[in-house]
């Protein structure tokens, strides 16, 4: 017990979180099958949309006997969510009431709900799926209790809207899953909602009996071009565990992904049988629709959605020869990765550039939403009042099946004649040579003194800083390894198959930047690591380019399109990125 309140009390000293203001919602959870004796399970406390929390309060719990816990949790998306998980055991047969929590949340008192968990004799459990039974078939109690589910929310769609693809595992057997194929989305744009390393994991009901549910891959798909269209399957490489004599023993499932050659203990299973065996989902037809043609403005270049459409200046008035910035900022929800440049009709005697695009988009949402930044430099040299036209942006509208072309409002910038200048340097006039120059000696003296005395400090104080951290946690500080070594695996890949080597170079891209942003939560994301690098001062023809290969990559990997691109080129290319990175990173 002084275990579990030592662990709660390093939650609550840890999770000092912020949230929009909203309701508290406050829950316990336990599974819904019934349990056996000896058997472990999990009680979980969530807490929903609370900015700060003390003084949580556990239940007795009567009938049971803790494994393990707290075990806390932080949850991402639009609610906040913190999760606290204990893991209990059931003692002895009978119904069983775990009280609710209590805390304080924002201040306030809450309490979750009680809930009832029942305990069962093996005598009355279902036909145990761990134990294989003299004569029973192995592969057929497999196939009637491992299996692999393609689901579509959609099977036929427009050009540019999404459907969304989920890959779960269901499982009631003790297993090992490995996945050695991922499926190929050729002619779809791909963003991952859910991945394998999210260990997203769920108890569904199913022909009357309870499975444990992986969801593997969850992905949102946006159609490149109108046909008929097939998902190929996803397959997995199973170890399935039988027992050899009636045990209570919780069955349990681990996926993992490009995990060959784990040893396993053997002393597990010395009463033991496995069987290994392959499972995959059936490949999905989809079928997509062409947009209307009827209606389209000139400039729509393929985004489908709703949008809107804003564009600011940096400066209202500029100096000739002095850089300003026209920022277009296109938001709402659709396919984004259709969102291109829009056509501005620039004034005579205006130089710009191409713009630098900057994506804020929540892939959880489907369609994505959020924003597009386009941020063009100009100048002029001509001094005067220059207007720049409203920019227009057209789009397909699915709900109202129609197309829509926006406008930003007009702009008015100066060009001033007068050329910005540095601050001239003020100089006091000489009074005596002598006493002047033993004055200048005194205070460059006093000035070197001071910056030495100021520089050592502050050394002094990062040396300490850094070596109580490294302390705190055991770690000795490390030496970022060299991006040829990061880049080993993918060099060593450039003569294998596509699928290989763009899968090898896009985990050496992300490795890279986990050892270089150890503290930064990309989670390979794509416009997190822009929105990063951008903070980072990285120019923004550099973060375009790694994009650019980073997409290049995905389509390889994600899909079978034929990509007439030079691999040894992108190698030597991906390798000049990350090194002109790494000395903006390093000054």
């Amino acid at each position: 017990m002084k275990q579990i309140r030592a662990g709660i009390l390093s939650f609550f000293l840890f999770f000092h979180f912020c949230v929009a203001v909203a309701q508290v919602n406050f829950k316990t959870i336990v599974p819904q099958h019934p349990m056996a004796p000896g058997e472990s399970f999990q009680v979980q406390y969530i807490i929903e949309n609370a900015e700060k929390i003390s003084d949580f309060s556990p239940p007795p719990f009567k009938g049971f006997r803790v494994v393990s816990g707290p075990h806390v949790y932080s949850g991402d998306g639009a609610v906040s969510q913190k999760n606290l998980v204990f893991t209990l055991a059931a003692i002895r047969e009978g119904n069983f009431k775990i009280p609710g929590a209590s805390c304080l949340a924002d201040g306030r008192f809450e309490k979750s709900n009680e809930v009832v968990v029942r305990v069962i004799s093996q005598k009355e459990m279902d036909e145990t799926s761990y134990f294989l039974k003299q004569g029973e078939d192995p592969f057929q109690k497999i196939r009637d209790n491992l299996f692999l589910k393609l689901s579509l929310n959609k099977s036929t769609c427009f050009v540019g809207e999404p459907l969304v693809a989920t890959f779960k595992l269901y499982s009631r057997l003790q297993s090992k899953s490995n996945i050695i194929k991922n499926p190929g989305f050729y002619g779809f744009s791909v963003y991952d909602m859910v991945n394998v390393n999210d260990q997203a994991q769920a108890e569904e009901i199913l022909n009357g009996h309870w499975f444990d549910v992986h969801t593997i891959l969850k992905v949102q798909l946006y159609p490149l071009q109108s046909g008929d269209f097939t998902i190929d399957p996803m397959e997995l490489a199973n170890e399935v565990e039988f027992s050899r004599s009636i045990v209570n023993k919780k069955t349990e499932q681990e996926v993992t992904e490009n995990m060959y050659g784990v040893k396993e203990d053997d002393d597990v299973k010395k009463n033991a049988e496995v069987y290994k065996v392959n499972i995959k989902t059936d490949p999905a037809s989809v079928k997509v629709k062409p947009l209307p043609s009827k209606n389209a403005a000139d400039t729509f270049a393929g985004a489908v959605g709703n949008f809107t459409i804003k564009a600011v200046l940096e400066k209202d008035s500029v100096s000739k020869n002095e850089e300003d910035s026209l920022i277009i900022t296109i938001s709402g929800a659709g396919n984004f990765q259709r969102v291109g440049s829009p056509l501005i009709n620039w004034p005579k005697d205006i130089e710009f550039f191409e713009p630098a695009v900057r994506d804020t988009l929540n892939r959880k949402q489907v369609p994505l939403t959020g924003e597009r930044r386009f941020r063009y430099i100009f100048l002029s040299n001509k001094p005067g009042q220059y207007k720049i036209p409203p920019v227009s942006f057209s789009f397909f509208d699915l709900k109202a099946k129609t197309y829509k072309t926006i406008l930003s409002k007009p702009l008015i910038v100066f060009v001033k004649e007068k050329i910005k200048k540095d601050k001239p340097i003020v100089v006091n006039e000489p009074v005596d040579q002598g006493n002047q120059l033993k004055w200048l000696l005194t205070v460059a003296g006093l000035a070197i003194l001071l910056i030495g005395i100021f520089a050592f400090v502050k050394w002094k104080q990062n040396s300490t800083s850094e070596y109580e951290e490294l302390k705190k946690l055991n770690v000795p500080a490390a030496v970022p390894v060299a991006v040829e070594e990061i880049l080993s695996p993918a060099n060593s890949a450039i003569n294998k198959e596509n699928k290989i080597f763009y899968n090898e170079l896009t985990r050496s891209i992300w490795n890279y930047f986990q050892d270089r942003l150890p503290d930064s939560n990309i989670n390979m994301n794509k416009s997190d690591l822009a929105a990063i690098l951008d903070l980072k001062a990285v120019k923004p023809e550099l973060i375009n380019k790694l994009m650019i290969v980073i997409h290049q990559c995905e389509t390889g990997v994600y899909t079978n399109a034929e990509m007439n691109i030079d691999r040894s080129e992108l190698f030597k290319n991906t390798s000049a990125i990350l090194l002109s990175i790494d000395r903006t990173l390093a000054s």
